[in-house]
């Protein structure tokens, strides 16, 4: 077999694997939770779509956190995490409080589908200020 059939034959088999995996990954989102004007605050967002229901399953896990300070995160159709008017449905789970170490987690259930959720926010109770932004669905 020639060098550039080998290349080919390469090249093929990792764009067939790619698709493999975007195809399994329909109904499962895994983003980082990017930091806001060097809050320091990281993380992940495990969003999971109900395959045969409306809705999404969302998992926040959230580092970086003061101990001691309460936090909110909510979903958004846009990918800045843009605070726009919202209700109690876009809160996932309850407010949060960071422990000793500064991480916490909350879940919750999206009345969205999963590609209707864009942005997934960590925000501070007390004043509403963004934290950390998760795009979800990145444009481009």
């Amino acid at each position: 077999m020639s060098i550039k059939r080998l290349g080919a034959l390469g090249l093929m088999i990792v764009l067939l694997a790619a698709v493999s995996v975007s195809t399994a990954g329909e109904n499962h989102v895994r983003v980082a939770l990017e930091p806001v004007d060097d809050s320091g605050i990281t993380g992940w967002v495990n969003l999971s779509g109900f395959p045969h229901e409306k809705g999404a399953h969302i998992n926040v896990i959230v580092s970086g956190l003061e101990p001691g300070e309460e936090f909110v995160s909510l979903y958004y159709d846009s990918h800045t995490c843009e605070l726009e008017p919202y209700s109690e449905d876009d809160v996932i789970g309850d407010t949060y409080t960071g422990n000793g170490g500064g991480h916490a987690t909350t879940v919750g259930e999206a009345d969205d589908d999963l590609d209707e959720i864009n942005s997934v926010s960590v925000r501070l109770v007390s004043d509403f200020s963004l934290l950390a932004c998760a795009d979800v669905h990145p444009e481009g």
